[in-house]
């Protein structure tokens, strides 16, 4: 077994990751963080190995009955439990060999503490992953939470943990089209939007599939611009890794979006996804936003700041649809 003590050389996440497993489950167990995934497979040969031979050293449990050998019915339930135990050492261990893969090109963490109450759910959760996509989602989480603790809810473990697969692929169809803007998260509302409809096939009834998950709004609700006066001012979207600008000229008036708000847990599981929006969306984005109200412009190369602003390096105009070049050359 290796103490906290003898990992000497690693980052401040990676030794901070070891002190929430040994919080978890105990002693941490050599593949831990310090093997690669050959010495992993082979310490999970050893384990099977280990297993054979113990099932072997208890030949004296058989029984001969009926002209049938067989494993008297004790032994049969020990070699289940150990099985059983041994199978979910095997998923804790990769999970947190996955959550270490994701902390390994930081090199700062929050000094905060992960909750014990958080970590003890978390491991009673994923001793029973055996899939290697949802480890990977998993192992994403717990790295999230070392990273910056109460990224990730109770709630919204409970919600993953019980998410099937064809959930799962509607929440990301959506969660593709999240966009987030003075700390809330939406999508443009699907309905009477052919983009939406056809290219991304967003379906009534997925929408309340998501609704019944608690993973979005029940209600159809709309987000706010306020009016300028005799100021302009900058409103920021990010979508992925786009960021959109609308630069809102003096006197305009208030401006309702249409949107569907994602809750709190769905938020924190938007932390999974990839988010890549199509350029269609950011125009039809820029088209909602009225152009009239303001330059809109976009840019690929930015950093999100603590106080929600960005630094970037610089900004081209969103360009504009088939319909509105073919009403602008009508007034023309």
């Amino acid at each position: 077994m290796v103490e906290i003590k003898d990992l000497i050389g690693l980052s401040k996440p990676l030794e901070k990751l070891i002190e929430v497993i040994s919080t978890g489950v105990g002693a941490v167990s050599q593949p831990y963080l310090i093997k690669k995934t050959a010495d992993a497979k082979a310490y999970e040969i050893r384990i099977i190995s280990q297993a054979i031979e113990d099932s072997q050293s208890n030949l004296k449990n058989i029984e001969f009955n009926d002209g049938k050998i067989s494993l008297s019915l004790e032994d049969k339930a020990q070699q289940r439990v150990q099985f059983k135990e041994q199978k979910r050492q095997l998923n804790i261990e990769s999970i947190t060999q996955k959550a270490a893969d994701t902390l390994a090109a930081d090199s700062e963490v929050s000094d905060e503490p992960v909750d014990e109450d958080w970590t003890s759910r978390f491991f009673n959760y994923a001793e029973d992953i055996s899939n290697d996509e949802t480890q990977e989602l998993w192992g994403r989480i717990l790295a999230g939470e070392v990273k910056k603790p109460k990224s990730y809810s109770l709630r919204a473990l409970d919600v993953l943990r019980n998410l099937s697969t064809k959930e799962a692929e509607v929440f990301i169809k959506f969660g593709a089209l999240a966009i987030r803007s003075s700390r809330m998260t939406f999508l443009l509302n699907p309905e009477d939007e052919k983009l939406l409809e056809e290219d991304c096939q967003l379906k009534f009834e997925e929408k309340l599939l998501l609704e019944e998950l608690s993973l979005i709004t029940v209600n159809d609700l709309a987000f706010s611009l306020p009016k300028t006066e005799d100021t302009s001012s900058v409103q920021l979207f990010i979508l992925g890794k786009t960021a959109v600008i609308q630069n809102k000229i003096q006197e305009k008036p208030n401006q309702q979006l249409k949107v569907l708000f994602f809750t709190k847990i769905g938020q924190e599981l938007l932390q999974l996804i990839d988010v890549e929006p199509k350029m269609e969306y950011i125009q039809l984005l820029a088209t909602k936003l009225n152009r009239k109200n303001g330059a809109i412009q976009y840019t690929n190369s930015f950093k999100e700041l603590s106080n929600n602003q960005i630094q970037y390096t610089e900004l081209i105009d969103v360009p504009l649809t088939e319909d509105e070049k073919n009403q602008a050359n009508a007034h023309a």
